[in-house]
Parts: C-alpha cells; sequence; structure tokens
C-alpha cells in the first residue's frame, strides 16, 4: 500500500479495510512505540446512540449498524521507557503530518474509537447492561472480546437492539477510561469532537474530524529547510514531504520573514534531509490542552 501512496494510484476497495503503521525507534534500532491508521471504505460500523423511546416517554440505547467511509486512529502504543518525554504526541500525531501528505488518496473523515468505564476486575460494565442481555453466551465484556477477536462479523448480532435507558447504564455509557484520557485530550487538540455513537462492547464514545479541519492541516507550514543550530523558538513537529522516505521528529524551528524555516543540525538528521529540503512544520505552541 505504501508503493501505492507513494505513486498516488492508492484506492480504496468497498468493503475492504487497509492498514498502515507508524514506528517510533532509537537510532540503535530499540522501539519506542507503534501507532496506526486504518481505511475504511463502505465497512460497517456498529454503534449504540441515545433516542427518544417510541411511545415519546423516554430515551432509549439502541444499536444500529451502517456502511461507513472513514479512516480510523489506532491506539498508541508506547514501551515503558518511552514514556513521559512527549513521544505519544509525537507518534500520534506524526501520522496526520503523513495523512496531510496523501489525504487526496485517503477518507479524509477522520475517527477514533475511544475506551469506555472498566471496573477493576477488567469488565465493561456497559456491556453488563447492554450486551450481555442480547448474547448471554457471552457474559463479560473480555468474553465478547475475545469473540469478535475470533469473528468481528458476529458483532451484528447487536444489531437494532433497543434497551431503555436507566441510571445504571447512563453511568457507563460515554465516560473515557482513565488510561484513555491522554489520548483523548490529545485528539481533542486536533480539533477531534464527540460525535453521539458509543461503542457497543464498553460504552466508549466515537469522535471524528475532517482531516482538512484538524489543527495540523490549520497551522500546517510546507517550506524549505535552512540548518541552523540555533534554531528556534517554536517547538514544532517537523516532518518531510516524501511518502516513501517519511520520518517526522519533534525539535525547535524557526519561522523565517523570507519564507523559510531553520531547524537544527540533529533534527535534519533525524529527517535525513539537508538544508534546502521541503519540510512539513506543525507548530505545537497552545495546541496540547484540549478545548
Amino acid at each position: 500500500m505504501l508503493v501505492d501512496l507513494a505513486a498516488g494510484r492508492m484506492q480504496t476497495q468497498r468493503g475492504v479495510s487497509r492498514s498502515l503503521f507508524f514506528v517510533l525507534a532509537e537510532a540503535d534500532g530499540r522501539l519506542i512505540g507503534v501507532s496506526g491508521v486504518v481505511f475504511k471504505d463502505r465497512v460497517l460500523n456498529l454503534a449504540v446512540h441515545i433516542r427518544t423511546s417510541e411511545d415519546g416517554n423516554g430515551l432509549v440505547a439502541r444499536s444500529s449498524s451502517t456502511p461507513w467511509t472513514r479512516t480510523e486512529l489506532n491506539s498508541t502504543f508506547l514501551a515503558p521507557a518511552g514514556r513521559g518525554a512527549g513521544h505519544g504526541t509525537l507518534l500520534s500525531r506524526r501520522r496526520l503530518l503523513f495523512l496531510l501528505i496523501v489525504g487526496s488518496q485517503v477518507p479524509p473523515l477522520l475517527v477514533s474509537h475511544l475506551r469506555g468505564v472498566f471496573d477493576s476486575d477488567g469488565t465493561a460494565p456497559f456491556w453488563r447492561s447492554f450486551g450481555a442481555r442480547f448474547l448471554p453466551e457471552w457474559p463479560t465484556s473480555p468474553d465478547a472480546e475475545r469473540a469478535l477477536q475470533t469473528d468481528p462479523a458476529r458483532i451484528a448480532l447487536l444489531s437494532r437492539r433497543v434497551i431503555t435507558l436507566t441510571p445504571e447504564l447512563l453511568g457507563s455509557l460515554g465516560p473515557v477510561n482513565a488510561a484513555s484520557q491522554p489520548a483523548f485530550c490529545l485528539l481533542r487538540a486536533e480539533d477531534l469532537r464527540p460525535n453521539g455513537m458509543y461503542d457497543p462492547v464498553d460504552g466508549g464514545p466515537t469522535i471524528m474530524r475532517s482531516l482538512s479541519q484538524t489543527t495540523s492541516a490549520r497551522r500546517r507550514i510546507v517550506a524549505s529547510a535552512v540548518i541552523d543550530d540555533a534554531a528556534g523558538p517554536t517547538d514544532a513537529l517537523v516532518s518531510t514531504v516524501s511518502v516513501s522516505d517519511f520520518a517526522a521528529t519533534r525539535g525547535q524551528v524557526d519561522l523565517r520573514a523570507d519564507g523559510s524555516i531553520a531547524i537544527s543540525s540533529s533534527t535534519a538528521r533525524r529527517l535525513s534531509i539537508a538544508t534546502g529540503a521541503l519540510i512539513s512544520v506543525v507548530p505545537l505552541e497552545s495546541v496540547e490542552s484540549p478545548r
């Protein structure tokens, strides 16, 4: 797929998903983290929505499955040694820099499914209230997830299910898992917004935004690089604009009046570029917290 993207001929196919992964590693090859995207062309998406009941006397949770074309943002994995150093920001947002390069070839709607609430034993209370009522052979959310890993198509068994919205159900529907809060804040900083869809297993929210409306798209600058070790004072994500040789890093840059962008020699080495190369820069100032 990367070859097709580099040649400008990548196309999605109806009902098919295609995945692309991004790796962050030390200079010696040690893995720091991994993130990815999945391109889905009219692939079914099952979600739970809150709606007015048919009798108009209350609210119900209703599941529905519809074909949906989108670019889904996968979870980001960080090795323990790579946490707390800004690597999560680099991994999560570098893929947006790549997507902006190939935006005409991929679904423009970005979607992320966040994990919902889990009890201390690792089970999702939402599943007990919703899914387990219809699929008693999967009494807990881990049972459901294991079954769906084996046969993802079985998620369709939850389609068109309706249940009255109770305080117990409402309490488990929508909040983001504590471990997913950093990812949620990062994506909110990119201006992704909740769309009213919830995961049918753990009740976590879905957030989305058009690629062209993300913070990275609005703030992105493409210009020629000048190598200067006095570069600064703007903290930014910096990437190449080549698909086949894509690389991204984080560093201080100087947005110069002549339209060029100064980067340090260490940043240039990480990107394997020389003076005059085109680079893509997204300043990170005032972008790290959700709106």
